[in-house]
């Protein structure tokens, strides 16, 4: 029972069937024992130079001094509750350790070197502030260099002091330090192209930061029954480095396919698949568990379960245990053990536990991974814990450019200044937000993600004021050839114009002779019509006059008719008579 976490009190009814024991931590003699043992036995066993072997006991000493510390300095509270340091601290680092091989590690100082990186990797990774991992590289540089005092001081704290296990390239497989971030840096782009090439493409921008938390990873990956618990906000890489350095060291990255109706039911299937795998098949696998992956808390029990033994009750049937053992038992028969069940149970989980390595991405946001630590215990104690920080200002600058470089919208020119500007803007949010913090004991999370997001934002409104000022330029270009065009025209009007005017001018004044001589006759033709209508009266009166006449004939004439007939017809009637 965990006198740290959990309730304190014990109903007294339960108490009563046990007898209670209290393990307290070993004193520094028992722990000196311990690893002094366990160095000098890899040493010799390993056959390192005797000034290696020599310094082994100054190692353990810093060891324990360091422990002490920071055990001492870095007290847990409600936000940092998982700094608790015990021997599972010390443990880690002395397996880090055992990493060095006689061939890598000639001189003292390179042992000193490790010792150093080992210490940061377990005790600084777990920092959840800035000033935290300052203060922890403090204590082991000042405790370092006392006890290291024998070797030279400028060699031992040169930078960077980082080892891993690809540092001469991703095939050969040797714990050594990097010469520097060029050079690992060659190595993880090169490691990048051919995940790409066999898996979904991943854009990853491989600064200095991302870099260290690769080879965090890998380092806990490498390790016996190493398990990491990766913390930090949204966004920040977590899963693509993961992924990245489970592809350096060999392992088939296995995640949970969430789906309506998911239960501890089918977490079980998937889980016992990737025990068999590991288990029967000897298969490396990294079991990757995510927040979003958690839909039910009871999940957890499980993955507790897996990190603290190995053993999760129920989760294979009688004739799958029954395959399983069998699949295992030649090669227990082979270890020269007995191929009983217990052994070859014991074989199998202990397998397990060696090739199946559980990698979990949470979040700090909120009180989720606090209680899900007090709840359950594994996920903090039987992990390695590598913190997320916010992105330095150097990397947003990189990852900022690496995108911007690939925007041909910008001017080449102004890449660098447009990289600097937006990195400020980042860093500038993220410290007002420190300040709302503090004052209004509120939190606004700026993430990666965000930044990213902001890169993607500028690049989208970009290309689309772009697209909006080509087609200004376009309408206006077009504008400026219909006005040369239309000036043109214009000119050739005006031309037109000019010699028209002549000939109007021309035709104005022939015009203007012709109203004149035109006038003239007009005025001859209406005297020439005034004596016209002066005859035409006069006509009209004699007609007049002339009618009268002509109807005083036309009645004469009437009446003298009968008598002319009269007269006719006696003249006739004579002539006939006379003859």
């Amino acid at each position: 029972m965990n006198p740290t976490a959990g309730s304190f009190t014990i109903n007294p009814r339960l108490q009563r069937q046990f007898a209670v024991f209290a393990v307290s931590f070993p004193g520094l003699e028992a722990l000196d024992s311990i690893y002094k043992q366990i160095f000098e036995q890899h040493m010799s066993l390993n056959k390192f130079l005797p000034g290696c072997q020599k310094i082994g006991e100054n190692v353990i000493k810093a060891a324990l001094a360091v422990h002490t510390k920071v055990s001492t300095t870095f007290l847990p509270t409600a936000v940092k509750f998982h700094y608790i340091f015990n021997l599972r601290d010390l443990s880690n680092i002395f397996q880090g350790v055992l990493f060095s091989s006689p061939d890598v590690f000639k001189s003292p100082v390179q042992i000193c070197r490790l010792y150093m990186h080992e210490a940061t990797r377990v005790y600084s990774d777990k920092m959840t502030e800035e000033n935290d991992i300052q203060v922890c590289g403090e204590i082991i540089k000042e405790i370092c260099g006392k006890t290291f005092e024998d070797v030279n001081q400028e060699e031992l704290f040169s930078e960077p002091i980082k080892f891993c296990h690809f540092a001469k390239g991703v095939g050969e497989p040797k714990y050594d330090q990097i010469a520097g971030w060029d050079q690992i840096n060659n190595i993880l782009v090169e490691a990048l192209d051919s995940y790409n090439d066999v898996n979904a493409a991943m854009q990853l921008v491989l600064f200095e930061d991302a870099m260290s938390h690769i080879l965090r990873i890998n380092r806990i990956l490498e390790m016996p029954r190493g398990n990491a618990l990766l913390v930090g906000v949204g966004g920040s890489g977590k899963q693509s480095l993961s992924r990245l350095a489970a592809f350096i060291s060999g392992l088939d990255v296995f995640q949970v396919q969430l789906r309506k109706g998911y239960s501890i039911a089918d977490l079980k299937l998937d889980v016992g698949s990737q025990y068999i795998k590991a288990g029967v098949k000897n298969q490396p696998v990294m079991f990757l568990m995510t927040d979003a992956q958690v839909p039910q808390e009871e999940f957890l029990v499980l993955i507790n379960d897996l990190l603290a033994s190995g053993e999760i009750p129920g989760l294979f049937a009688d004739d799958e245990l029954e395959e399983i053992i069998n699949g295992v038992r030649n090669e227990v028969k082979a270890t020269g053990m007995e191929d009983s069940r217990e052994n070859c149970w014991k074989f199998f989980i202990d397998r397990v536990r060696r090739t199946l390595k559980v990698v979990l991405c949470f979040s700090p946001v909120g009180t989720t991974l606090r209680v899900r630590a007090r709840k359950f215990p594994a996920l903090v104690n039987c992990t390695s814990i590598d913190w997320f920080h916010e992105w330095p200002e150097d990397a947003l600058r990189s990852v900022s450019l690496r995108f911007l470089n690939e925007i041909e919208e910008v001017p080449a020119e102004l890449k660098i200044s447009v990289s600097d500007f937006m990195s400020y803007v980042h860093v500038s949010v993220n410290n007002k937000s420190s300040e709302y913090r503090d004052n209004d004991r509120r939190h606004n999370y700026t993430t990666p993600k965000s930044f990213l997001e902001q890169i993607k934002l500028y690049e989208g409104l970009l290309k689309t004021k772009r697209l909006e000022l080509l087609a200004k330029m376009e309408r206006l270009e077009n504008g400026l050839q219909k006005l040369q065009s239309t000036a043109a025209q214009v000119d050739d009007l005006k031309a037109k114009l000019a010699s028209q005017e002549v000939e109007l001018k021309q035709k104005n004044e022939d015009a203007d002779k012709l109203i004149e001589k035109v006038g003239i006759e007009t005025a001859k033709v209406t005297k020439e019509k005034e004596f016209a209508d002066g005859e035409e009266q006069k006509v009209a009166v004699i007609a007049y006059e002339v009618g009268i006449k002509q109807a005083d004939c036309e009645r004469d004439l009437v009446a003298a008719e009968p008598a002319l007939l009269a007269a006719q017809d006696r003249v006739l009637s004579d002539f006939r008579k006379k003859k």
